[in-house]
């Protein structure tokens, strides 16, 4: 993007901004936080009663840290005199976490992104009992929204002493639209493929192969590869290579990753069954291999390489529904090309059952927690009471009213033409006031809040101004009409009821406990077995290697005592499923 083109949409966000601030009058500066100061002015500030809290948020997989900054930052820190200082995540997170851990120095705020990290926080006894500050989590403990989450993390995930360790994220219903795991293809490439039709999950490697011979290299030159993956998040078994089984309903990270789940008809087994979908899902990632339609990187890469190759349009099939890189941002140019609108869209499969989250009643297994070293525990509850404040998360999902959206005369929330122009620029420093950085350095940091984006507020309306009733025509992209006009609907979630082809999880899938250090240590040791020959079936030579490979994975993990884990996790199983009848 030209540097004059963002001076301009910066300029005319501005001048929007001040051209309503000043019919609103004065008050709205006061109420909405509109003002002054913000990214650079936190950093240069230091009052007297200032308390600067350290946090470490797996969920947010990013290298940046230091000082929290901009329009978000700027309404914590004149709530509540606090300022946030996030230590790096992104590669290697869990050993960091490990390293903190052992030197039992936590950070003072720390995002678990599963239950067994958080378990092994617990059982070492350097987490905070929430509960002790009662007084001080009016948010946490008297909202609604949150009383079923609560309970469920004091009766089950508090070692049985029924205090409050870790406090869930993402409570509340889940938006029929909201698709995490998705099938997308590059559709200009797929257009000019003929818009062959898909109708199983082999099918993809005949039409990618035909769009690598159609985009074998970018403009720029750079090769392109029909898939790729990374190994980042690579945990017991083959992560990204697992979850395509989400594209089917099957559950392989939630309730193991040893184990596969069909959320439809309940049965559970082991991914190293002969008929298990993981096998399927290798033999396809082999399959793109032998015809050179994988990236060979794909074994060695970091997911922000990964990343950067989706931003540069070199990789023509996604399997989450948000991995784009910034192919499908706006500024980029793709999306609203009036000539060739392009971007990763959404093309399930004929016989596919999408994954459909549950309604999180006690959220996920992405929580906070507070540090029991840590020197200013009221400060940092105060903050965790900011964080899940209803109203303040409003405020993080759209930023301030009278800035970026406005109540209308029907009293319904709709964003303003310039707040589209700085929602859809997220990344660029747009927030229409001095040093108020990007929309992104809102929810970014986080990755998660408290509630849900489509939890329904007091006013009739959705939290987030993603689900509001006039967001999805307003914010609608050349390339998304297009691809609804393909598929007939206005929406992939209308578009997948009508095929009948959603599966609609349960909550059980959180309630699986955490295991026994023996049943992990078993888990672990198999999983290095299923790790490192996945892979090497994913590069075999020929079939009869990728089988012999496979008959080796079983054999080394039966030694290891498979059948115990798969015993373990098919008990743990049936009891969440009996158990989720309390809470759905």
């Amino acid at each position: 993007m030209a540097g004059s083109d963002k001076g301009r949409r910066k300029k005319q966000a501005e001048t929007g901004w001040k051209r309503r601030l000043l019919l609103a009058g004065a008050a709205v500066l006061v109420l909405t936080g509109c003002g002054a100061g913000g990214k650079s002015a936190l950093t240069e500030e230091n009052g007297e009663n200032d308390v600067v809290l350290t946090a470490f948020v797996q969920q947010a997989v990013t290298a940046d840290a230091g000082i929290w900054e901009g329009w978000a930052a700027r309404k914590l820190y004149e709530d509540t005199n606090i300022k946030i200082e996030f230590y790096p995540t992104g590669t290697g997170v869990e050993q960091k976490l490990k390293q903190y851990m052992a030197s039992g120095n936590l950070p003072d705020i720390i995002g678990f992104k599963d239950l067994d990290q958080a378990q092994m926080a617990m059982d070492a006894g350097l987490l905070l009992p929430l509960n002790e500050y009662e007084e001080i989590l009016p948010s946490i403990f008297e909202t609604e929204y949150y009383e079923k989450a609560v309970d469920y993390s004091r009766e089950y995930n508090s070692g049985k002493t029924g205090d409050l360790y870790i406090m869930p994220t993402s409570i509340g219903p889940v938006s029929e639209n909201a698709y995490n795991w998705m099938p997308m293809l590059q559709w200009d490439t797929y257009k000019k493929a003929g818009k062959p039709k898909v109708e199983t999950l082999e099918d993809y490697l005949d039409v990618v192969e035909k769009m690598v011979e159609i985009k074998p290299y970018t403009q720029n030159g750079e090769k392109v590869y029909g898939f790729s993956l990374f190994t980042d998040w690579d945990k017991y078994s083959v992560l990204e290579i697992a979850a395509l089984s989400y594209f089917y309903g099957i559950d392989t990270e939630y309730i193991s990753p040893l184990m596969e789940t069909n959320v439809l008809t309940k049965a559970t087994s082991s991914i190293l069954d002969e008929n298990s979908f993981y096998k399927r899902a290798l033999h396809f990632y082999y399959e793109a291999n032998q015809r050179g339609l994988l990236d060979p990187d794909s074994r060695t890469q970091s997911y922000s390489n990964l990343e950067k190759k989706f931003s540069q349009g070199r990789i023509l099939f996604s399997w989450f529904s948000w991995l784009t890189g910034t192919y499908n941002d706006v500024p980029s140019g793709h999306v609203n090309n009036k000539y060739i609108p392009d971007g990763y869209v959404n093309i399930p499969a004929d016989d596919m059952k999408i994954y459909e989250a549950p309604d999180q009643t006690i959220g996920r297994n992405w929580y906070y927690a507070v540090s029991k070293n840590c020197r200013n525990p009221e400060k940092a509850c105060e903050f965790l009471n900011w964080f899940y404040d209803p109203q303040v998360e409003k405020y993080l999902y759209n930023g301030p009213e009278g800035c970026l959206w406005e109540y209308d005369s029907e009293k319904t929330p709709k964003v303003t033409e310039e707040g589209w122009e700085i929602i859809n620029n997220k990344s660029e420093d747009l927030m229409p006031f001095e040093n108020g950085g990007s929309f992104a350095d809102g929810i970014d940091p986080f990755n998660a809040l408290g509630l849900q984006a489509s939890t329904v507020m007091e006013d009739g309306h959705t939290i987030s101004y993603r689900y509001w009733p006039d967001s999805g025509k307003n914010n609608e992209t050349l390339v998304q009409r297009e691809i609804n006009e393909f598929l007939g609907t206005d929406t992939i979630g209308e578009y997948l009821r009508k095929n009948d082809m959603i599966a609609k999880s349960t909550m059980a899938v959180n309630m699986i406990p955490t295991a026994s250090d023996e049943m992990k240590t078993k888990v672990s040791a198999i999983g290095e077995i299923v790790r490192d020959i996945s892979w090497k079936m994913v590069y075999a030579q020929d079939e009869q290697e990728f089988e012999k490979l496979w008959e080796s994975m079983g054999a080394q993990a039966g030694q290891l005592g498979m059948d115990q884990v798969e015993t373990y996790y098919r008990d743990a199983w049936e009891a969440a499923v009996k158990k989720v009848e309390d809470y759905e």
